[in-house]
């Protein structure tokens, strides 16, 4: 299995150039499975079409969970986007959109979401109220840019509950006709994979917004779950809970990272796409 996340195509040219590296590397491969962990590209449909179709020539199950940036958009819903608009980009694309429903392939089942955050991550230490978090601004600190680009009427606790139910119904709806279970989320499950201590105020304030510990407790459930993966942080972590291995993608902006996930050994590698001034 070959997964990726936080492509951001369209974003930054050196960031695009890693990415058609990367997708030329996915196709030349004889993996089974490509997914996509969330954050592919920004507000506009035709940048996620444009890096959906990069993957055009693998030949094995495409999976895609969209991630916040995914959701943006400049003043129509994003429920809309997320609902309507993504899954059908997904399929014209070649892709299966898992946040609508599971997939299996052999003795394995594939369930996935956004997942979404309900500031569980904070820093409980610090002083910032729940209704601070809510605001997602706190003036001299930094804003949460979601405030501005995502647009519809959930509330940050409604729209995680959301994710968590669906992805127990797609668990229960495979679980009876598969030996192992693998998620591909966009945020966070479990506060272990969070970043250290920074000593920057807008990056702690940030730990709220990086995922939800219900997400975690749903997926610790699953007695047959085997991985979960997922992006979002921009940074490269991992952790085993209960049987469970869960990887961080760590692809940045302008770096961009493909883990390699040997489903029957649990073997893995990465490798690290720089742009060509870097490298």
């Amino acid at each position: 299995m070959l997964v990726t996340a936080d492509l951001h195509f369209g974003s930054y040219d050196d960031g695009d150039e890693c990415t058609r590296r990367l997708a030329e590397d996915v196709c030349a491969s004889d993996a089974d499975v490509f997914a996509l962990a969330g954050d592919v590209a920004e507000k506009e449909l035709e940048d996620l079409e444009q890096c959906l179709s990069l993957f055009e020539d693998f030949d094995g199950l495409k999976l895609f969970v969209p991630g916040n940036h995914d959701l943006w958009t400049t003043g129509h819903s994003s429920y809309l986007k997320y609902a309507r608009d993504m899954p059908d980009l997904a399929t014209k694309c070649g892709f299966h959109m898992l946040d609508v429903g599971p997939r299996v392939m052999g003795r394995t089942g594939f369930v996935g979401s956004v997942g979404w955050y309900d500031y569980s991550m904070r820093r409980e230490d610090l002083e910032y109220t729940e209704e601070d978090y809510a605001k997602k601004t706190l003036p001299g600190v930094g804003t949460w840019n979601d405030l501005n680009f995502v647009h519809w009427d959930y509330t940050d606790y409604e729209f995680t509950e959301y994710c968590c139910r669906r992805l127990c119904h797609h668990y229960r709806a495979v679980e009876d006709r598969v030996d192992s279970v693998v998620a591909v989320l966009h945020h966070l499950p479990f506060r272990e994979l969070l970043y250290g201590e920074t000593g920057n105020e807008g990056l702690e304030l940030c730990r709220a917004y990086m995922g939800a510990e219900s997400l975690g407790e749903q997926l610790l459930r699953w007695p047959k779950l085997q991985y979960c993966v997922c992006g979002h942080r921009h940074g490269v972590s991992e952790v085993e809970k209960d049987g469970v291995r869960t990887f961080v993608i760590g692809s940045t902006y302008h770096k961009k990272r493909l883990l390699t996930l040997d489903l029957a050994t649990g073997e893995y590698e990465a490798r690290e796409y720089v742009s060509e001034e870097e490298g």
